[in-house]
């Protein structure tokens, strides 16, 4: 009786307009989405692709340590050509080097820059918006409608049991329900295929499968919705009605209702503002200390003969000498051993109080989630960013992953002797220094005080300036000063696998799974009670 009860309801669906306006709107949109959505994937590809290969590049002429700060790169996830979640709207770029513990990625590039200025559109959200109302709408007059006509006082009369119309029409609904959302999965995997270029992975085919899985619970429970509603209106205009307005309320007012209460409960930017205050207070200190003890050596403190050029990065303090003697280099050499024993600690404690900042709004986020945890359409959300690599987590552990290498390359610069050498920071042949007063025909010893920046000045000449051009030039093009960095450690992100999704994911499929058990219970109290009038 089950199986008969489920074939009228999927007859029924299948010659109903409401069903093939949904049906075709879920193919239309899906198929539109990915396409815009693997076009802006592979825009990303190639930014990341490029960034790779410039880096390598950049890494293969460094000449000092102190330069040597690699960029890890954050790979947009394939999958989020079908749930775009997070992925192009965090940062992907994180600069590795002593003077920070990463914290956040800078970079957030979008491939397509107008995308950016609108909500993103992608499989998940057609079938949380479209097939989640298309779902209430079959369901919500499945007994109402019944009832009205006098149809299911013929079968209670022909003895068939009430449990079995109610799995019956469960049944029915959820096969016809599954018609447009497995023709939305096949158009998008199809588009994904056909225009993305690396082939998908085992383990990606299953988080995908995973994600197929958290659309059949969402619409199961927006089914066992409509049967709710269905069993609880007094007829069909009222069930109509109903179902369209808790539609627009869990799909889109608790949501946003819940984000914007959770940003008054948790105030981020005063939290940011006294973050980043208490932050300044130490970069200041630090600086303070920093120009103290540049000040204690007397060849540092004052402009000399023996006082090296200075070619900055602009970045992390990366710095670069050349032109200066042996005993300056000596001066900085222990500088800098003071410099980047300060700079560990000092990078240590802006990381906490970052995070601590990130505690705060993660409470925030917490409560947030806690509140539209009511919305069936945000738990899928959630746990379809978890399949498809595109949450916040992800980030997270990107982030984790950048920390793991920075202390990998720490110690790889720890063993060369990088923080108490010349090399930190300056790639002068040490065996044949030209200070600068050398190409004035002096020696570092030999200039006035009185007269350096007189001195100075005269490096301006056409003539000195051609030999201080050639003696750069000749650096630059010397295979030796290149430092010889082919055992330094790589950075490793790995995309993520399934046992991961699923442990991050389990908290929003639980929920998911619980609601529709709570909802299926209530149906059935209220039909094993319901009187046809």
């Amino acid at each position: 009786m089950v199986g008969a009860v489920a074939r009228k309801e999927l007859f029924n669906h299948l010659a109903s307009f409401r069903f093939w306006v949904g049906a075709l709107l879920t193919l239309v949109l899906a198929a539109s989405s990915t396409r815009v959505a693997a076009g802006d994937y592979n825009l990303r590809l190639n930014s990341y692709l490029d960034r790779v290969t410039g880096e390598q590049k950049a890494l293969r002429g460094v000449t000092v340590y102190s330069y040597l700060q690699p960029l890890a790169v954050r790979p947009p996830e394939p999958l989020s050509v079908l749930d775009q979640g997070f992925d192009a709207h965090l940062g992907t770029d994180v600069v590795i080097h002593l003077f920070a513990i990463p914290f956040e990625a800078m970079g957030e590039r979008r491939g397509n820059e107008f995308l950016a200025a609108i909500p993103s559109v992608d499989l998940t959200t057609v079938v949380s918006v479209v097939l989640g109302l298309l779902a209430l709408l079959l369901t919500c007059d499945a007994v109402t409608s019944e009832t009205e006509d006098g149809t299911l006082r013929a079968v209670f009369a022909n003895g068939v049991s009430r449990r079995a119309v109610l799995a019956g029409k469960f049944a029915g609904s959820l096969l016809a329900i599954s018609l447009p959302l497995a023709g939305g999965l096949v158009v998008s995997l199809a588009i994904l295929r056909l225009l993305i270029r690396a082939p998908l992975t085992l383990d990606q085919w299953l988080r995908v499968a995973g994600m197929a899985g958290a659309y059949g619970a969402y619409l199961s429970l927006m089914l066992l919705l409509g049967l709710l509603i269905s069993v609880a209106a007094r007829n069909t205009s009222q069930a109509l009605g109903v179902s369209v307005l808790l539609w627009f309320v869990l799909t889109i007012v608790v949501p946003a209702t819940s984000v914007a209460m959770a940003s008054d409960l948790v105030p981020s930017e005063e939290i940011k503002r006294n973050t980043e205050s208490r932050i300044a207070e130490l970069t200041a200190a630090y600086d303070r200390r920093l120009a103290e003890e540049f000040r204690r050596a007397p060849l540092l403190a004052a402009v000399s003969g023996h006082t090296a050029m200075t070619f900055a990065s602009g970045g992390h303090r990366a710095v670069r000498y050349r032109h200066g003697s042996a005993a300056y280099y000596d001066a900085l050499a222990k500088y800098f051993q003071f410099e980047t024993a300060a700079a560990a600690r000092q990078a240590e404690r802006v990381f906490e109080l970052r995070q601590r900042y990130e505690r705060r709004l993660r409470t925030g986020q917490r409560l947030g989630t806690a509140l539209a945890a009511l919305s069936p359409a945000f738990l899928l959300g959630r746990l379809s960013e978890s399949f498809s690599g595109t949450s916040i987590a992800e980030h997270d552990r990107f982030l984790a992953s950048c920390r793991r290498y920075r202390g990998e390359l720490l110690a790889y610069l720890e063993r060369q002797g990088a923080f108490g050498s010349w090399r930190w920071f300056s790639d002068d042949p040490p065996g044949e220094l030209r200070p600068w007063p050398y190409y004035l025909g002096l020696s570092p010893e030999a200039v006035d005080q009185r007269q350096v920046n007189q001195l100075i000045n005269r490096l301006n000449e056409p003539g000195v300036q051609a030999r201080l051009r050639r003696d750069r030039e000749a650096i630059e093009r010397d295979p030796s000063r290149l430092l010889r960095a082919d055992d330094m450690p790589r950075f490793f992100y790995q995309s993520p696998d399934l046992a991961g999704t699923l442990r991050r994911g389990a908290p929003a499929a639980a929920a998911l799974l619980i609601l529709n058990a709570i909802v299926a219970a209530a149906v059935w109290a209220r039909f094993h009670r319901y009187e046809l009038g």
